[in-house]
């Protein structure tokens, strides 16, 4: 019984705490409605002229909207196509990986990767040592040649035809470099 009466002493107390709660926020509440009726009012009446006075920037603003978007609405219509080149592109390079490993796999197991090691072929610095002993034999018999000959003892001495002789000799397919490339054929 005891449980009774304190069960009933705080259903009064909160029914006293709901009515003065009602009492103190109903007011505010009222307050609060007309004061938002008043905004709204007051704001109904500035839409209008404000909605007309910004009215080019909404219309420019859309029309900048509509042009970031073009690209993609133009995308939207090759919908079909990408999907179509994308599924070609990832069968593609599956089916290429997939014969690749299968070519790598079968090659390593016949045998077939190795290559039979050919004959090492002279390098760029063999091939200009080689010229120049070749250039300094051919060059060697002049050299003795000239020595003896009358016009070597002073250039003063070197008469018009021997001077002309050279230079249309250096002028000649005669000194013009000849590359010669050696092959196995």
């Amino acid at each position: 019984m005891v449980e009774h009466v304190q069960h009933k002493r705080a259903e009064v107390y909160l029914a006293n705490a709901l009515t003065i709660l009602w009492y103190i926020c109903w007011p505010v509440g009222m307050l609060l409605y007309y004061l938002a009726v008043a905004v709204l009012f007051v704001l109904k009446l500035l839409y209008r002229p404000a909605g007309f006075l910004l009215q080019p920037f909404v219309y420019l603003g859309r029309f900048i909207v509509a042009c970031l978007i073009a690209p993609f609405q133009l995308l939207v219509r090759f919908e079909t196509l990408y999907i179509y080149l994308g599924v070609a592109a990832i069968a593609g390079l599956t089916v290429g990986l997939a014969v690749s490993y299968a070519y790598g796999s079968l090659s390593s197991l016949l045998r077939l990767g190795s290559e039979p090691e050919s004959a090492p072929g002279r390098t760029a610095k063999e091939y200009r040592v080689a010229k120049r002993t070749e250039k300094a034999k051919l060059e060697a018999p002049l050299m003795t040649a000239g020595a003896h000959s009358p016009a070597a003892v002073s250039p003063s001495h070197m008469s018009m035809s021997d001077s002309a002789r050279k230079a249309r000799r250096s002028k000649g397919l005669l000194n013009q470099t000849i590359m010669e490339v050696d092959s196995d054929y």
